[in-house]
């Protein structure tokens, strides 16, 4: 069993092939109690009878699906501690993991000296991540003329009334939000907009009340 403050709990494992077996070794060398499911779904199921104390998802891409699967989990399984672990993973990967609700993060090359450790501390209430990863656990410091952008793009505007309304070419316009959305571990406008307006995972900074002046009627978003 994983016990943590004197709490004992299983570990779930969403993984499959080679990935799967490796952590599962390392699992069972650190004498965790864990069963393993092929997919979030599976998990999903199983946790109506029986909750994990923490789950272990390996993603092979760190881009593909990751923030649907740990969203997923996090949705359904409020108190389970989620650790990601990966191959490698960019710095905004890294913020897209822990914005979607994960506590942990794990590279492959680390699994023997670092699951056991971040298991414990993440079931302990603490975020754990790769040493050269940790200036990403902050809220990112997005610029003014990034906020005000992105205030216009959650009213709904579109990046030619942006440059319109911030007298700025539309490949400006572009250029800040590309920043942005790495900075906010986010791959789109919409993914952006869920970000900031989520009440639990809202960043603020602030983001809102630099939107700029009211764009007239006639320049009004569309629906």
């Amino acid at each position: 069993m994983l016990e943590v403050n004197g709490v004992a709990g299983w570990v779930a494992l969403v993984a499959e092939s080679d990935a799967g077996s490796q952590l599962a070794k390392v699992l069972g060398r650190e004498r965790v109690d864990f069963e393993t499911f092929e997919g979030v779904g599976a998990l999903l199921d199983y946790s109506k009878r029986r909750n994990p104390m923490a789950a272990v998802v390996w993603v092979s891409d760190a881009v593909s699906g990751l923030l649907e699967r740990i969203d997923s989990l996090g949705a359904h399984l409020a108190d389970t501690a989620i650790v990601v672990s990966c191959p490698s993973i960019e710095r905004w990967e890294l913020r897209a993991a822990l914005t979607a609700g994960a506590r942990g993060v794990v590279l492959a090359d680390d699994l023997d000296v670092a699951l056991g450790p971040c298991l414990r501390a993440v079931c302990s209430g603490q975020l754990c991540v790769p040493r050269d990863h940790w200036r990403q656990v902050e809220p990112p410091a997005l610029s003014t003329r990034e906020k005000q952008i992105l205030g216009l793009v959650v009213m709904g505007y579109m990046n030619g009334q942006i440059a319109e309304q911030l007298f700025l070419a539309e490949s400006t316009v572009k250029s800040h939000l590309s920043s942005a959305f790495g900075k906010l571990g986010v791959r789109s406008r919409n993914e952006a907009v869920s970000l900031i307006l989520d009440p639990d995972r809202g960043l603020g900074m602030g983001i809102l009340s630099l939107g700029g002046e009211p764009i007239g009627a006639s320049a009004a978003p569309a629906g």
